[in-house]
């Protein structure tokens, strides 16, 4: 294998053990972000064939993302989120009291945008980044 082509051939051997997709970059001038997708473990590829039991298995478990924003006006913004079923569970974070002001002040027209969307369970926490904090629940997918 040629040189060039062992970091991508890394990265889609590293796909197929862990399903997690993670994209970093600029979304807009000044603006960066990354995200982080974590398929649930029992979901299934396309073209892969599983009996049934796991297929409703598969559909139990949360989907989990995460996002980090970087907005010179805004500072920091992490977003962790959890999706089972109609139910879905947003982590809100930031450093900056104003940031976390203008979050805290959007919760609820979220909260309702997304029940209108046809989601049943909406939960919905904004609350300070502590420094070295990385959120606290980010790998926890049995909730939603």
């Amino acid at each position: 294998m040629h040189e060039s082509l062992q970091g991508v051939v890394r990265h889609q051997l590293e796909m197929l053990v862990t399903p997690i997709l993670r994209w970093e970059g600029d979304v807009w001038s000044g603006i960066f972000l990354a995200l982080m997708i974590h398929m649930p473990a029992g979901a299934r590829r396309e073209g892969e064939e599983s009996p049934s039991d796991e297929n409703e298995e598969s559909s139990s478990q949360a989907w989990h993302s995460e996002l980090q924003l970087t907005v010179p006006s805004l500072g920091e913004i992490r977003v962790a989120l959890w999706l089972q079923e109609q139910q879905v569970r947003l982590q809100l974070l930031s450093r900056e009291d104003a940031a976390l002001s203008a979050l805290q002040a959007g919760v609820p027209e979220l909260e309702r945008r997304l029940r209108a969307a046809g989601l049943e369970t909406v939960l919905i926490d904004a609350r300070p980044w502590e420094s070295g904090a990385d959120g606290g629940e980010e790998h926890d997918e049995t909730q939603a």
